[in-house]
């Protein structure tokens, strides 16, 4: 049998980490490791991990170095173990993710790292209720994978994987594609990579809860989300391109990931990324290259999340999130629901700046979209 290491960074989280081990302790599939890199906490995290006094645990302690720093070096010290599995400080696994994350990459060969879906608890370890804000994001997030949208299209949607608590997989891979320096976007960043070439994989059942605190990233002003995805996507093109010259199947991955980019529910503002790469059409320096974002950033949309009427779906309108990923799939054939769903779902498009845009460049699905019966 395969062995499996659990990696946790941790900071700051004495209030969680608890919970976070316990979870995984209590796993149908029984880890081999739980390694857990201390990333400068000033509280009593690492002491808390100490007291569990359980001979799988290895603590590593350094100076602060940021999430990415801390996953990598975990995943290096994971040595012996073919499967990796992840788990932020602050979240908590199913019983059965490991166990059913091991079995799909057992089964599939093919296949270096397994997604699931996650559900929401708060500081408490309570459940957040679909009324939550975060919560309406996450579901019109996690809509695409009701559309006839590939992988790698809807990850231009959304970043619905969301993190790293939410990536288990071939530990080979992990070395071979570190995290890279981002604070808010390597999770990203890496299913991105990984989707483009095929080897990524979801598993549609719920399978860790993310925990919604006052902390999360997810709670982040839009400027610094906004400016890290544009560079996260200049950086993507910039890794890739050694590759696409002799490889059509990528190209036509990273342009289908692109035209979805523009229904994009999370951080990437598409239209600001077109006029930074016009900015950009040529060898120029990080120093250049960080000019023409500070310029970019000066732009009013780059204050601002994409597709707003997406998130702010009402309660009663939970089940338009599909019916709106739709509008990036084939477009053919009829829409079905109740006249109130119908009409909600003419109201968020009529609100789309991105729908706007595509009838006046003389977009066909744009025009289409819109002729939907009253």
């Amino acid at each position: 049998m395969k062995q499996i290491a659990v990696v946790i960074p941790l900071y700051n989280h004495a209030a969680y980490i608890g919970d976070a081990i316990r979870s995984i302790l209590a796993q149908t599939r029984a880890v081999d490791k739980i390694v857990i890199v201390d990333d400068g906490s000033t509280d009593d995290s690492a002491e808390i991990v100490r007291a569990f006094a359980e001979p799988r645990i290895e603590l590593y302690t350094q100076p602060n170095a940021g999430a990415h720093a801390a996953l990598n070096r975990g995943i290096e010290k994971a040595v012996g173990c073919d499967y990796v599995a992840i788990l932020n400080s602050d979240d908590v696994f199913a019983r059965e993710r490991i166990s059913k994350c091991a079995a799909l990459l057992d089964e599939m060969p093919s296949i270096d790292v397994v997604a699931t879906r996650l559900r929401l608890i708060d500081s408490t370890g309570t459940e957040i209720a679909f009324s939550d804000p975060r919560a309406k994001w996450f579901a019109a997030a996690w809509s695409v994978r009701g559309s006839q949208l590939d992988l790698v299209e809807q990850l231009g949607v959304a970043n619905f994987i969301s993190s790293t608590s939410n990536l288990t997989g071939r530990r080979a891979y992990f070395l071979d594609h570190p995290f890279r320096h981002y604070r808010y976007a390597h999770d990203y960043f890496f299913v991105l990579h990984c989707a483009l070439r095929n080897r990524l994989a979801v598993l549609d059942d719920e399978l860790f809860s993310y925990r919604v605190h006052s902390q999360n990233t997810i709670s982040v002003a839009p400027e610094k989300l906004v400016r890290e995805l544009l560079e996260m996507n200049v950086d993507l093109l910039a890794v890739l391109a050694p590759e696409l010259a002799g490889s059509p199947k990528l190209r036509r991955a990273l342009a289908a990931y692109h035209r979805a980019a523009w229904g994009n529910v999370s951080s990437f503002r598409a239209d600001v990324f077109v006029s930074l790469i016009a900015y950009s059409l040529r060898e120029c320096s990080p120093e250049q290259m960080k000019a023409d974002i500070d310029a970019v950033m000066e732009f009013r949309e780059a204050s601002e999340f994409p597709n707003k009427a997406l998130v702010n779906l009402d309660a009663g309108e939970k089940q338009l999130g599909t019916r709106l990923a739709e509008k990036y799939s084939r477009l053919q054939g009829e829409l079905t629901g109740t006249k109130a769903e119908l009409t909600a779902l003419r109201r968020a498009w009529r609100e789309s700046p991105w729908l706007r845009l595509g009838k006046k460049l003389g977009i066909k699905s744009a025009r289409e979209i819109g002729r939907i019966p009253s």
